[in-house]
């Protein structure tokens, strides 16, 4: 059996991450026999894209008519992008389905920070592996628990990746310096974020702030994890123009979701003061919501104002604090519950115990991890929602197996033989062209027993597969890595 490769197909690049992962990205395709196409949308991407592309300036509006013109005459079998919800990617998923070509999508990863996500067809919200879950659910409440958590720990050695907010920096601030110089030749538009140096005072704002705020809020996180240890609610908020919270949740902003949250304590509050505190509950009435800033989102938004406001209307004199730089990780120790959109804040709680209730739309939103009743009910039912750890240990290693690569976009790791820095492995190939197709009628699997062993499967890596067939969650356990991306 032939293993899935890059060999012989041709591949095209948006939009990726800032900084050289692209360009590196294409030595690794091109090394493995690909031809590789990449288009450019402003003075950033050519930054760290500059020869062998094509270059985009019209709007939005002529983009599709010109993409697919494109992908028809060059024979396209795989598109590549980072982000599935930016603007000159939205059209893609419709386009590659309607032309049979493959979609791989990147993005930041939901285990960070050692890991990367790449999953065919998209990511989040549209990812198919969340789409799919429910018959891997059925097989593994059929299967008896393993011994012990080390045999559903991740199948491969992970390298930690180290801190990489620096190199994300960099690359983030030559990226939008150089859009800025070449906005007179480009359509910056086409951008989902503005992209001028007019915002350069807030990032400095940011690192002005996250002084102030240790000062202002010192003793606020030994409070939390030693006075209101199992008092207080976490709350973490998502950056204001996230995808999470504009695309894949039903809120229109981070405002919504927190007067949402603070709307539904008040009434249990209330229904506790007035009815008693429910069979089976545990009551709130000392208890506190902890709303937590995003740090990327510290110099462009600051939401005092608003939750003093909320904190009014609802009568929570008292209940509500509002921080920023605490140690999230002593935090999600320490909180009674957490509560989030869509956030891979919620893994990180559940990987500490943290029963968590998901208003949005998330991977990690199943029986077993998370709560699955009413977020009313969840302030006097959060003690019996803490996360399985056996299921949450398959649940990761799944989502390793099926989204994640190891590795950082911007910090190479330091043992990969990939010039992109990220431990590829295959594993890119795999995951857009699976072999093992289950035959009709077998139950799709996630995550093999340990030792299982499949029955080789015959060789279905065609040059297209129609998005709506791929064969996306079939197993691929025992798939060899030798060739391929």
């Amino acid at each position: 059996m032939n293993s899935p490769s890059f060999a012989g197909k041709r591949v095209l690049l948006l939009q990726g991450p800032v900084g050289p992962f692209f360009w590196n990205l294409a030595k690794d395709l091109r090394r493995k026999g690909a031809e590789v196409f990449k288009y450019n949308f402003n003075a950033g991407d050519w930054l760290f894209y500059p020869r062998c592309a094509r270059s985009f300036k019209g709007n939005l509006a002529q983009w599709p008519a010109e993409l697919e013109s494109f992908m028809r005459a060059q024979q396209i079998d795989v598109v590549l992008l980072f982000g599935d919800c930016r603007p000159v990617h939205a059209c893609v998923r419709g386009l590659a389905q309607e032309l049979g070509c493959v979609l791989g999508v990147f993005e930041e990863g939901y285990l960070r920070p050692d890991y990367v996500t790449f999953e065919p067809v998209g990511v989040n919200g549209n990812s198919v592996f969340a789409q799919s879950l429910a018959p891997w659910l059925v097989q593994q409440a059929m299967r008896p628990p393993y011994k012990n958590a080390e045999q559903v720990s991740a199948p491969a050695t992970t390298q930690a990746v180290g801190n990489s907010f620096w190199h994300a920096a960099m690359w983030g601030m030559l990226y939008f310096f150089a859009a800025w110089l070449g906005q007179w030749c480009w359509n910056n538009a086409l951008h989902h974020r503005r992209m001028t140096v007019l915002d350069a005072p807030w990032w400095w704002l940011s690192f002005g702030r996250k002084a102030w705020y240790k000062l202002k809020e010192r003793g606020a996180e030994q409070r939390l994890c030693q006075d209101k240890r199992r008092q207080f609610f976490l709350v973490p908020l998502q950056v204001y123009n996230d995808a999470q919270i504009t695309v894949h949740s039903d809120f229109d902003s981070v405002c919504n979701f927190s007067d949402y949250v603070m709307r539904s304590f008040a009434k249990a509050l209330a229904s506790e003061q007035s009815e008693g505190v429910p069979a089976g509950g545990a009551s709130i009435s000392e208890a506190i919501l902890v709303f937590k800033h995003h740090p990327m989102d510290r110099g462009h938004r600051n939401y005092g104002d608003v939750l003093r406001r909320l904190t009014q209307r609802y009568g929570l004199h008292g209940k509500v604090m509002y921080i920023h730089d605490q140690h999230l990780p002593s935090l999600l120790k320490a909180a009674r519950g957490v509560v989030v959109v869509n956030s891979t804040v919620g893994l990180s709680a559940l990987g500490h115990g943290a029963p968590v209730k998901v208003c949005g739309t998330a991977l990690y939103d199943i029986p077993g991890l998370t709560f699955q009743g009413r977020l009313r009910q969840f302030w006097h039912f959060a003690q019996q929602a803490v996360p399985d750890s056996q299921e949450l240990q398959r649940f990761k290693h799944a989502l390793v197996r099926r989204t994640q690569l190891n590795g950082s976009f911007y910090r190479k790791l330091a043992n990969t033989q990939w010039a992109c820095g990220v431990a590829l492995e295959g594993q890119m190939a795999e995951r857009l062209w699976p072999q093992d197709i289950p035959e009709a009628g077998r139950s799709l699997r996630l995550l093999p027993a340990v030792n299982d062993e499949i029955p080789a499967q015959p060789d279905t890596d065609a040059r297209h597969y129609p998005l709506g067939e791929h064969p996306l969650m079939a197993n691929s356990a025992v798939v060899a890595r030798k060739s391929g991306i």
